[in-house]
């Protein structure tokens, strides 16, 4: 698997829409850059292959994108024409519609999925990662407090509810995203500025995860059972254990803090431990299948010398193991 690196233009306007959205101080500024941010994504899509996936995957994303815009600049205008009447919430309501609909926020979450699929390992850490910061921020200055809360919780249960059957690891990590998403959203609904801690130590997770990914060429369940290194399988899923938020490892940290911020509300708190719990019984299930099922006729096969790689792997999944502790000495 050839790794894709895209042309500097396109990443160029990549990071300057992100920038402009985060830094714009009027919704059509932060529009504009969403827009960008939008048409530089799109050619990073269709890689150097062009294949079908990768092509299909572009429609969805960009009509998804597309309609969601649509959406936030119609509430701009809205807003600018009803700011004054009883009805001035609704621009809010729309904007938070809009932006959930752009993170693949339940309910409009099923096009994340497809799209991922269709995407390399480097297109869907972008995906993951990078091109979540732009809606994020502007969700957290725009969003309405009781739309926020219900589609995050949402997004908590549908997240951890549909991965379970997943065997594709990028749809298990589409679902994983959508989960962390009703975190995150819960967070700002308490008015706090740390879901933007949630989101760093998220994306480092994801990074790991998505690095592993594509220097061991894993892109199923199954070829997990297929693999002869037990140690690969180990780092797999520490990774994968420390993104559900396993304690005590560096996942756990951000869902941490999360509850201290949302200790106030126990209902809330308990849907999203639920959530949790029910992500993280479906990745402990896939490590104990994975590590007692395997073919007896890959027993004799040679097993392969360690690589440069697999070194790399270990450092980055040292941080998963005892990232946890200077960062929580840190927040005290």
């Amino acid at each position: 698997m050839n790794l894709y690196f895209p042309p500097f233009i396109y990443s160029f306007f990549l990071v300057s829409g992100t920038l402009i959205s985060i830094s714009s101080s009027s919704l059509f500024g932060m529009w504009m850059g969403l827009e960008i941010n939008l048409m530089s994504f799109i050619p990073m899509i269709i890689n150097l292959e062009n294949n079908k996936k990768s092509s299909e995957a572009a429609i969805k994303y960009f009509l998804i994108q597309a309609i969601a815009s649509a959406v936030m600049i119609f509430s701009s205008m809205y807003f600018y024409l009803y700011s004054g009447s009883t009805f001035s919430c609704t621009p809010n309501v729309l904007v938070t519609l809009a932006l959930c609909m752009k993170l693949g926020m339940a309910p409009f979450h099923f096009w994340f999925p497809e799209v991922l699929e269709g995407l390399n390992w480097v297109n869907s850490l972008l995906l993951l990662t990078w091109q979540k910061i732009s809606p994020l921020v502007i969700l957290s200055v725009f969003f309405y407090a009781n739309t926020l809360l219900t589609l995050a919780l949402m997004s908590a249960l549908a997240g951890s509810i549909s991965g379970i059957n997943q065997t594709s690891m990028r749809k298990i990590l589409a679902f994983s995203s959508i989960s962390h998403l009703g975190w995150m959203g819960s967070m700002m609904y308490f008015n706090s500025s740390l879901w933007m801690d949630y989101f760093f130590i998220y994306c480092f997770t994801s990074f790991i995860l998505c690095f592993s990914f594509w220097l061991l060429n894993l892109n199923y369940f199954s070829q997990l059972t297929l693999t002869q290194n037990i140690n690969e399988k180990f780092i797999i899923f520490i990774n994968m254990l420390s993104l559900g938020g396993l304690p005590p490892l560096l996942g756990f940290l951000p869902k941490w803090i999360a509850m201290m911020v949302i200790s106030s509300n126990f209902p809330i708190l308990i849907v999203l431990i639920l959530s949790s719990l029910i992500t993280l019984y479906f990745y402990t299930r896939m490590c104990f299948s994975t590590f007692t099922l395997y073919m007896q006729s890959m027993v004799w096969f040679k097993k392969n010398k360690t690589s440069k790689n697999f070194y790399m792997l270990s450092i980055l999944t040292s941080f998963s193991l005892i990232g946890i502790i200077p960062l929580s000495i840190m927040n005290l």
